[in-house]
């Protein structure tokens, strides 16, 4: 009981800290947060995720730069967006497209982790005007895309019924952080944090899954290897973060083959640190972040 409190009370607190805003773009109504003024930082979260997952390091970021995280329609949204919406790869490069419009972004510092490396490849890839620099965590590569842990969902969200058990099973607080759920993304995240920070509009409503559902049935590793062939020519600076304990999602490999596609990247390995670097090791990600932008300052 004493747990749950203290989760509630740190989550009220996060949530007075850092306010919602909300986009209205064609796709609807996108739901974001904006901190800090300066260098732009777009935030770009993994499946089942949420701009949540930024609470540890925004706030020290904030405090230099601009730190914009948005809530991708892809299982941890709060609002959901009818279903004739594209959210395949490419419309979810188009919606974050259409957010940086509606922002008046120009040039931003795209920061991404777990798929939403993927859309961040595919975005930089279709929209190269708009990268000032990329900074990438434990995330998809070329021919991997889901990790084949994650694989079977791609048919599996389309069985009747699905979804729903799956909002049915994290129901199970004890097994979030099970290697079957989400276990494999974080050493430091809790069940309840999971429960709290994620996964709960996913649990409570069925519009928010069958977003997911639509999203997940449309990955394929031809996305991220099509966009893989066109960054070979972007001249950006590119920092890559990656956790030395993902074995099973994102190994150390693929963060090599992720560098391998820059001309101008560094690859910083975090240890004891699964897929959620920003969860597992904060102080780590913001030294590196801040050495990264003043070191390629303009």
């Amino acid at each position: 009981m004493q747990r749950t409190e203290s989760i509630d009370k740190n989550l009220n607190t996060f949530s007075a800290t850092f306010k919602r805003h909300v986009a209205a773009i064609d796709s609807g109504s996108i739901e974001y947060m904006d901190e800090g003024a300066g260098i732009p930082i777009v935030f770009l979260h993994g499946t089942l995720s949420n701009s949540n997952t930024w609470r540890k390091i925004i706030q020290p970021l904030s405090a230099k730069y601009r730190c914009i995280a948005i809530d991708l329609p892809i299982g941890g949204h709060t609002i959901p967006l009818e279903n004739n919406v594209d959210l395949s790869p490419i419309g979810i490069a188009q919606l974050i497209k259409n957010v940086l419009d509606y922002l008046a972004l120009d040039k931003v510092i795209l920061f991404s982790n777990d798929t939403g490396g993927a859309y961040a490849q595919i975005f930089a890839s279709l929209y190269p005007e708009n990268i000032d620099k990329l900074i990438f965590s434990n995330c998809e590569v070329q021919d991997v895309f889901p990790p084949s842990k994650f694989r079977y969902l791609i048919r599996a969200v389309k069985i009747p019924g699905f979804i729903s058990l799956l909002g049915n099973a994290f129901k199970i607080k004890s097994l979030l952080t099970s290697d079957l759920m989400m276990g494999l993304l974080s050493h430091k995240v809790t069940n309840e944090e999971f429960a709290a920070l994620f996964l709960k509009t996913f649990i409570e409503n069925k519009e928010v899954r069958k977003n997911f559902a639509s999203n997940v049935a449309t990955w394929s590793p031809k996305y991220t290897i099509r966009a893989a062939e066109k960054l070979k020519s972007l001249k950006n600076p590119v920092l890559i973060l990656w956790g030395e304990d993902d074995k099973k999602l994102f190994p150390l490999e693929l963060g090599k083959r992720l560098k391998d596609m820059f001309s101008y990247s560094k690859l910083v390995s975090i240890p004891n640190s699964k897929t959620y670097v920003q969860e597992d090791q904060p102080e780590i990600v913001i030294r590196e972040v801040i050495n990264f932008i003043e070191t390629y300052r303009a």
